[in-house]
């Protein structure tokens, strides 16, 4: 019973964390996307060139910053399923190598609706922003049709273990409609 007791308090505590007064959750759709996310703040929409192997894309991006995290929705139309898997792998090597991770913890990442491709994965990485300064990312890759998307949460300090519960709610916010 004490057992029980103890996991409901951290549960109850986690869940409270992701709940805090600088993050106000709203369901945000992107640009023409079946994809509707749970974002903690208004984000603001940008473009921007993405290096992929011998090729650039055109990535289109959400992104706003609450309570000392940055949380990104980005996608990109592949134009063909058969670029899909080589995409998403791609695309997670560059967000890691860019922030210089070291060991990262990969799992598979399924989102109901989303296409079941061994690529689609999630990751949890200490790596450092250009200056030098520690970063940690919680991000997850997946395909819809053509589009790939990685949903990512960055977090420039760990505070108290908040950020995989605020991470939980970001992902667990996404969902294709």
């Amino acid at each position: 019973m004490r057992y029980l007791q103890t996991w409901a308090v951290l549960f109850l505590g986690s869940s409270l964390l992701a709940c805090s007064p600088g993050l106000n959750w709203r369901d945000v759709r992107p640009a023409q996307s079946p994809l509707l996310a749970l974002f903690p703040c208004k984000p603001d929409a940008a473009e921007r060139n993405l290096p992929l192997g011998d090729q650039e894309v055109l990535v289109k991006m959400l992104v706003c910053e609450a309570d000392g995290a940055l949380f990104t929705l980005a996608s990109t139309d592949v134009k063909s399923a058969s670029k899909l898997a080589e995409t998403l792998e791609l695309w997670r090597k560059a967000t890691l190598t860019q922030m210089k991770a070291g060991a990262s913890n990969v799992t598979p990442f399924a989102l109901k609706g989303a296409l079941a491709l061994p690529q689609a994965s999630k990751v949890v990485a200490k790596g450092n922003k250009p200056d030098g300064s520690a970063l940690t990312v919680h991000s997850a890759w997946f395909a819809v049709g053509t589009t790939v998307f990685q949903a990512a949460v960055y977090f420039s300090r760990e505070s108290v273990g908040a950020s995989g519960a605020v991470a939980e709610t970001y992902f667990s916010g996404l969902r294709l409609q």
